[in-house]
């Protein structure tokens, strides 16, 4: 998907959703196999979902590579702008980093 993410104005079309489920259907059907799920850890006592939306594929792919086989990466500005990242409450509130 190469695209700028979710904009201001995109975000503020997203429906209000009832609970994680929910919100992480919604975003998989518009976004497919670019929405992935990175970690869910606890956030005041409860679970928040951790998603990227992949932008540019291959430098995000490249830049998890490095990390995972070096704990580094070389073009770590390049990968902040291959992916966006998309908080979800288990009560369905969702947070998009711009």
């Amino acid at each position: 998907m190469s695209d700028a993410g979710v904009s201001r104005q995109d975000q503020a079309k997203i429906p209000s959703f009832k609970d994680h489920e929910q919100a992480q259907s919604w975003f998989k059907e518009k976004y497919g196999d670019a929405f992935e799920l990175s970690c869910v850890e606890p956030i005041n006592g409860h679970q928040c979902y951790f998603y990227v939306l992949i932008l540019d594929e291959p430098t995000y792919k490249q830049g998890q590579a490095e990390l995972n086989e070096h704990g580094i990466m070389k073009g770590a500005l390049k990968y902040l702008g291959s992916h966006q990242s998309i908080y979800i409450m288990e009560d369905g509130t969702v947070h998009i980093v711009p």
